[in-house]
């Protein structure tokens, strides 16, 4: 069962990390295999912690797939993390942290542990994650930019 992780340095402060991992609405706008986002059940407490359901629809080079998690974010505990309910999945959990290492910047990991139902998928997927991640990373780093300019605010 493919296990993945990949941490990286950014210049930008815990909040705005956080923030920008747990917008999972506009995932779209900027993972471009993310076809569409669609968000409910949403419950937001008063310290930031929030709990939805994200459904996925997914495509990459003829494939399209739909899947839902659950998503659980604190953002006390830097953590945003996504949870199997139905999909092409046997399992899937991604987990992002997210800790400050000054006001300045941060330090981001994502762990993906997943298993496909399709082993033909599930080939695919294994063969082509560190490209994958390197690109989902990429993605959120161009968005970042892109929200936040250069560096921390």
């Amino acid at each position: 069962m493919p296990q993945f992780s990949k941490s990286v340095r950014v210049p930008y402060n815990g909040e705005q990390a956080f923030e920008l991992v747990s917008d999972i609405r506009r995932y779209p706008d900027f993972i471009k295999w993310i076809t569409a986002m669609r968000v409910s059940d949403e419950v937001r407490k008063p310290d930031g912690s929030f709990d939805c359901v994200g459904e996925a629809v997914v495509g990459f080079k003829g494939f399209v797939e739909r899947f839902s998690t659950r998503v659980e974010g604190d953002p006390e505990e830097g953590v945003v993390t996504a949870t199997l309910i139905k999909g092409p999945f046997r399992k899937l959990k991604a987990q992002w942290r997210i800790l400050s290492a000054d006001q300045h910047g941060s330090d981001i990991s994502l762990n993906i542990d997943y298993d496909f139902k399709n082993p033909f998928i599930g080939m695919l997927a294994a063969a082509n994650h560190d490209l994958a991640v390197s690109k989902i990373m990429s993605a959120f780093m161009a968005e970042a930019g892109r929200r936040y300019g250069a560096g921390a605010s």
